[in-house]
């Protein structure tokens, strides 16, 4: 339909969007602490006279016209082309998109870029709806959510889809880099492919249910960049694919698409001109307010990406610009033997740097691994989410409360005012803090009632969190390994001396480091990179890139993370419901944590706050236990599947 109803009426809208009615809705919030689910609750017309007409109407047409006539197939092909029914890049999710995605004052910001210019798309619907915006600041302010909502949806998706993308894109509406903002309540799946919407920071996508259309989506935009008819594209794509094997250019160009990443065909077929660019734009949805010009390559082949499909790439915020300035650091101080002043004010220009990104990754690897090892993840609310400053406040309240070493008086700062020293301790601090606890395990057991119904039920699936700390679920190996590392990292800052180097380098002081010492300083840097990557002490992020499975349903996971080093992960682990986040979604996994009787490590979601994490933070509420409550588990609900 193109009617819409709201706050300003009847309006006819410039799009098509077909809506079917739903007899079931999310609406039950579970009261078991082992389900997060919201169910669904299902819908039925209570006794009225229309009702009883209705069933008489039918019993009427079923005796005088017996079978239904072919009327609904008649009507589907008059209605698909109008609602781009087999258009994978359309979907009927516009409604729930914009209610649920976006606060009042953010689809304020959109309905502003709208109506910026007298010919705009949203200025031009309200006229032809008899409605005249003379103030745009004065009209928006004077509508509800509702009507906001009602008046973006009189523009064409493609263009509604444009402002939001200027206004992401322009910094008045800020996404934070993992967020993605999807429907909670209902997410819309319509059309042929089932397609639904969501946006991050990349702006919004039209997404199929099927994952794997991304990669048909790819081959269609390079064929659409290289017309295989056109003597010259043909020519231009043969000579790019000339190192790839197959017996004609489409047979390279499919293999080609199989095995190579999509951000390196972006960057080798797409990326290589402004009209190659300018077709991808245009069939991706990526609008024309956007100035491409001013993006680098990185955020151009990412908002391509994600538009397609796939997952953005990105590099460590932390962990990889520590290397990349310890490298250039290095670099600095091999060139140099005398060190004149000249000579020292340069090196002390780079190590500035140098330690300030040392800092900020020390910062994260000690707040992830205490929050990661102490923190209820299973009971808290949401489940398995990292969040720098919730780990950062976690980490301090663990560490002000461990044992000095020493008896060094250390007070850390939950707002992540920590200095070098401090930092580089506090891994042994919460290796000793650690080792303590499990002394005393049997005060961090769960009680019955804390428990999901399984645990006490089945011996094939145990339950993965007895314990309320994350340490004492793992295994022997793993909490010996995480001892072991933890102390170490401390160790080789302090035998590199770490911090000293650093006070005489910032300081005018006389006694600078000679080249030996800092050499030292710079080993030890690349040591505790290697150390707190490999542990998992750091919060990696992983991708997956591959599953395959044999005959007996053993599967694997691949995953990489930002420097295209691979872990695999087995299935099945071997536990019931974790609540840790879908395995074939990019992720944190803590590769040194593997939970006791099983193959899994601790892995978690990366959280992200916004007005949009805000606004759905008590989302779903646990309902108050009641006499009738029934465990969802004894009636197959969403729990109930084993889940690795």
């Amino acid at each position: 339909m193109d009617l819409l109803t709201g706050p300003l009426g009847i309006l006819r809208s410039e799009e098509f969007r077909l809506i079917p009615a739903r007899i079931n809705a999310p609406l039950f919030h579970c009261s078991r602490v082992s389900c997060t689910k919201v169910h669904q609750t299902y819908l039925r017309t209570t006794e009225s006279q229309i009702h009883k007409v209705r069933a008489k109407a039918s019993e009427i047409l079923d005796k005088e016209y017996g079978k239904e006539s072919q009327f609904a197939l008649f009507l589907n092909e008059v209605t698909h082309p109008l609602i781009g029914y087999y258009d994978d890049m359309r979907t009927a999710n516009d409604i729930a998109f914009l209610d649920e995605c976006f606060t009042r004052e953010e689809l304020e910001a959109i309905a502003m870029r709208g109506l910026k210019g007298r010919q705009s798309h949203l200025r031009s619907n309200l006229i032809a709806n008899q409605i005249t915006v003379r103030d745009p600041k004065d009209f928006l302010e004077s509508l509800n959510k509702a009507g906001l909502i009602q008046s973006l949806l009189l523009m064409k998706s493609e263009h509604l889809y444009a402002c939001i993308d200027s206004v992401i894109h322009e910094g008045d509406i800020e996404i934070p880099p993992a967020e993605v903002r999807a429907p909670r309540i209902m997410p819309i799946k319509s059309g042929f492919y089932s397609a639904t919407s969501e946006c991050s920071r990349f702006g919004v996508r039209v997404i199929p249910s099927d994952a794997s259309l991304a990669v048909l989506r790819l081959k269609r935009l390079v064929l659409s960049i290289y017309d295989l008819n056109d003597s010259r594209a043909h020519e231009d794509l043969s000579w790019r694919l000339r190192r790839v094997e197959g017996s004609s250019l489409e047979d390279k160009l499919d293999s080609y698409l199989t095995d190579e990443q999509p951000i390196n065909v972006i960057r080798d077929l797409v990326l290589v001109g402004p009209s190659s660019f300018a077709t991808a734009a245009r069939m991706c949805g990526i609008s024309g307010q956007i100035e491409a010009s001013a993006m680098d390559d990185e955020e151009l082949s990412n908002t391509i990406l994600w538009k397609l499909g796939f997952d953005p790439v990105g590099s460590d915020g932390n962990a990889g610009i520590l290397r990349q300035r310890r490298e250039i650091f290095s670099q600095v101080v091999a060139n140099f033997a005398g060190y004149s002043e000249s000579d020292r004010s340069r090196i002390r220009s780079h190590s500035s740097n140098l330690f300030v990104a040392l800092e900020h990754t020390l910062d994260a690897a000690l707040s992830y691994c205490a929050w990661a090892l102490t923190h209820d993840h299973w009971a808290a609310h949401p489940r398995f989410v990292y969040l720098t400053k919730d780990a950062r406040a976690q980490m301090a309240h663990i560490l002000n409360q461990a044992p000095a070493r020493g008896g060094d008086a250390i007070i850390y700062s939950p707002q992540g005012l920590n200095t070098l020293f401090p930092l580089v301790s506090g891994f042994s601090r919460l290796r000793d803090y650690l080792s303590a606890q499990m002394d005393d395990r049997e005060i961090y057991l769960r009680d019955a009632n804390e428990m999901p119904s399984y645990a006490q039920k089945t011996e094939l699936t145990p339950f993965a969190f007895p314990y309320k700390l994350p340490f004492l679920n793992l295994n022997e190996e793993s909490q010996e390994k995480l001892l072991v590392n933890l102390g170490e990292a401390t160790k080789i800052l302090e035998s590199g001396q770490v911090a000293g180097v650093r006070n005489r380098l910032e300081h005018q002081r006389e006694d600078f480091p000679d080249a030996e010492e800092m050499n030292r300083c710079v080993r030890a840097i690349e040591d505790f990179l290697e150390l707190i990557e490999q542990s998992g002490i750091y919060p990696m992020v992983f991708s997956c890139v591959g599953y395959s499975a044999d005959s007996a349903r053993r599967g694997s996971f691949s995953y990489t993370d930002y420097r295209g080093r691979e872990y695999v992960m087995r299935t099945p682990a071997g536990l019931a419901g974790t609540g840790m986040p879908p395995l074939r979604s990019k992720q944190i996994i803590f590769t040194g944590a593997v939970i006791s009787g099983s193959t899994a490590p601790l892995r978690f979601k990366i959280g992200s706050q916004s007005p949009y994490t805000e606004a759905w933070e008590d989302w779903p509420k646990l309902r108050a236990v009641s006499e009738l409550d029934v465990d969802v588990r004894d009636l197959g609900g969403p729990d109930s599947n084993i889940a690795v």
